[in-house]
């Protein structure tokens, strides 16, 4: 029920809304008339039906129809094709400029929309200037009222309009504020879990590199007791335990960091916290563990403190442990070759161990698949694979400093700088909408009223005949001396009420005494047969 009634109660208060604005419509029409207006009242009601129903569809058109009516109204009125002006009109026209404003965003059709309805009035001004017999005077007074028609046709549409533009906008920017908010939020939790999976890879890797290189060791070590131990059958068995265990323990540890790595970063980390030994301590050791290695070296030992020589040992490290694990009791040598702004290794087994893997039977495991994303995330190559007969080789090359690497902080600072952009967009267009909808409007009163006031204020003083010049006309001069003698424009008769009588066949003409406000005095100059035949000054009151 509830549902029911906000489905529909909507509908009605705009049902409501044009019905009360057609009522203001015929009752003002009707208030203000002898006789009943049908055909005015018909024409407005009808123009408001159909601006009703276009008002979602096509709100600009719905503006138009609206002040289409309106303007013709005002013009029947300034043709005095009636009696009066109609205010409630413009209501409407109010009220669906403010609608459109709220769900259309276009200019171009509501600007020319206005011109059109002031292009039509300025025509209807010029017809009627034309069919009273208006004079030059007349006709810039009309023209100032024609200023002052337009600015309130303009007013009355653009005004709404843009408030309501700044509305929708205000709306759309606060909903996209909270937009930006709830996706800020899933970006932090996205983040939290990349940082979750990049530490669980992390130490994924180091539990590989490292426990995986000692238990790789160990293995050595068991060998190389079995084949000492001959003559200790015992001491040969456990021995060969041992052996086993290690290799068993390798294996769920290879299984433990899949687990660990699942659904995690491919790429690991140089830095994982502590200081790597440099390649040649790590070369002794597994020599130390029965290893046959031997280490090439061209050139000073890479820095294990530094980015490229953490790499550096990384590599060295992952292929002795491969070595151990693949081909046990195979000759190793590891190839160091420093050069001027990186370092190349190599690290190759013979394959000729008892217990060695065919080199093209070596699956490529997590661990030379998250070495080789750490080395071209750090700038350099690595490549592994068999060599010429039955050894294997990894080969790399790592720069000094990394020149590669993605890491979280873009993302977020990407992330941070789209929501500053989006956000500064926002708030200027919200800006730019609020000031045009306050200075356009500003803007047009402030021309027209300068203009208006400005050309009355011309009219006004081309009126005036200076009071020395008055006094040099005497009864009898020629019409045409006395006509170089006066200013540009004569003041309208109609607005000097109680005016004495006209002499017999006389043309009267008045002109100001003095450009004042209020009522001033006014000349009157009378003609009969190309000469003055009379002149006098004629004061006004209240």
């Amino acid at each position: 029920m509830r549902e029911r009634l906000r489905r529909w109660s909507r509908p009605a208060t705009e049902a409501a809304l044009w019905a009360l604005l057609g009522l203001f419509i015929v009752v003002e029409l009707f208030g203000a008339r002898d006789r009943p207006p049908l055909l005015e009242t018909y024409v407005l009601l009808l123009a408001l039906g159909v601006a009703a129903v276009l008002r979602r569809s096509l709100p600009l058109t719905a503006v138009g129809v609206m002040l289409a009516g309106a303007t013709l109204q005002i013009s029947a009125n300034a043709l005095q094709l009636v009696p009066n002006f109609a205010l409630s009109p413009w209501l409407a026209v109010m009220a669906l400029s403010l609608l459109a404003g709220l769900r259309s965003d276009r200019v171009r059709p509501m600007v020319a929309t206005v011109a059109v309805a002031c292009a039509f009035t300025f025509v209807l001004y010029l017809l009627s200037g034309i069919m009273f017999g208006s004079d030059v005077r007349a006709f810039l007074s009309d023209f100032v009222d024609w200023l002052g028609g337009a600015l309130a046709i303009a007013l009355t549409t653009f005004a709404p309009w843009l408030f309501g533009r700044y509305q929708r906008l205000y709306h759309n920017a606060t909903r996209g504020g909270w937009e930006i908010a709830e996706r800020m939020e899933r970006t932090r939790a996205a983040e939290a879990d990349r940082a979750r999976l990049r530490e669980r890879a992390r130490i994924a890797g180091r539990m590989h590199d490292s426990l995986g290189h000692d238990l790789a060791l160990i293995a050595i070590r068991a060998a190389a007791l079995e084949m000492t131990a001959q003559d200790d059958p015992e001491q040969r068995r456990a021995a060969g335990e041992l052996r086993t265990a290690a290799h068993e323990a390798n294996l769920r540890l290879r299984e433990v960091i899949g687990v660990l790595r699942e659904g995690g970063e491919g790429g690991e980390d140089a830095d994982d916290g502590e200081a790597p030994e440099p390649v040649a301590a790590l070369v002794q050791r597994a020599s130390d563990a029965g290893m046959p290695v031997r280490l090439l070296r061209e050139g000073p030992d890479p820095d294990p403190a530094a980015p490229g020589g953490a790499v550096v040992h990384r590599v060295v490290q992952e292929a002795l442990t491969n070595a151990a694990k693949y081909a046990p009791g195979a000759e190793v040598t590891v190839r160091v070759v420093r050069e001027a702004d990186r370092t190349r290794v190599s690290v190759g087994d013979t394959g000729s161990g008892a217990d060695a893997i065919l080199p093209a039977r070596r699956q490529e495991g997590s661990g030379l698949a998250g070495l080789r994303s750490l080395v071209g995330e750090f700038g350099g190559s690595l490549d592994a694979g068999p060599e010429d007969g039955a050894g294997f080789t990894v080969r790399a090359t790592v720069p000094d400093s990394g020149g590669g690497r993605a890491d979280g902080g873009a993302e977020e600072g990407t992330e941070a700088l789209e929501t500053r952009r989006a956000h500064g967009e926002a708030r200027d267009r919200a800006r730019r909408r609020l000031a045009t909808a306050v200075t356009v409007p500003v803007a047009l009163g402030l021309g027209t009223v300068l203009v208006g006031f400005g050309l009355l204020a011309w009219i006004s003083t081309s009126t005036v005949l200076p009071p020395e010049r008055y006094e040099r006309l005497s009864v009898g001069d020629d019409q045409e001396r006395v006509e170089r003698m006066l200013p540009r424009f004569a003041y309208p008769e109609q607005s000097v009420p109680n005016r004495p009588p006209e002499p017999p066949g006389a043309r009267c003409s008045f002109y100001l005494v003095r450009n004042e406000n209020g009522l001033p005095p006014v000349y009157r100059l009378c003609f009969a047969d190309g000469v003055l035949v009379d002149k006098d000054e004629i004061q006004r009151f209240e």
